[in-house]
């Protein structure tokens, strides 16, 4: 014989009582003010080193960066240590001198010169408000290089090697510039 209210011969209990909950909020209070602050110590912390490191690097980084025109004249005269003309190598020769001088153009003013047609970097140049005889002294030593590059044309030795000195004229005369 079962007993009323039994399950499979237990007795029921009684449902327990609700958990008594603190009415004062002070504590949970105090332990979330100590968890923010140590998070927002952690991050001033980090944003201050990490300052840090960003200023260190940019300081040793401008230091060491060559000027422009140094760069120039440094390749200008690997170009003229190169055997490229004694050897009859006058498409890499010319080629060369005008990367090095689109180079020097992109260094110097910002300009996108090594992406830019002749024509559009002579454009850009203008707009720039750079000389209009070096840009005109650019236009010409551009022409020249792109004839031989695109036109098969083969200048004679002392007109393919006055291709550096002119670059060298140019970057002399802009290097003391203003950009």
């Amino acid at each position: 014989m079962l007993m009323q209210g039994a399950v499979d011969g237990q007795s029921l209990r009684d449902i327990k009582p609700p958990l008594e909950v603190s009415h004062s909020l002070l504590p949970y209070f105090f332990i979330g003010s100590i968890v923010i602050l140590g998070l927002v110590a952690t991050l001033v912390w980090y944003y201050i080193r990490r300052q840090r490191q960003v200023q260190t690097v940019l300081v040793t980084e401008v230091d060491n960066v060559p000027l422009a025109h140094e760069v120039a004249y440094e390749k200008l005269a690997a170009i003229e240590a190169a055997d490229w003309l004694t050897r009859g190598d006058m498409e890499t020769y010319h080629t060369q001198v005008a990367y090095v001088l689109r180079e020097y153009i992109r260094s110097r003013y910002r300009i996108p010169a090594l992406e830019l047609t002749t024509t559009a970097l002579l454009h850009a140049m203008l707009r720039a408000q750079i000389d209009a005889s070096c840009v005109e002294r650019i236009q010409q030593l551009l022409a020249n290089c792109d004839k031989v590059k695109f036109a098969t044309y083969q200048p004679e030795l002392a007109e393919a090697s006055a291709r550096v000195a002119d670059a060298r004229w140019i970057v002399d005369e802009t290097k003391s510039l203003v950009p």
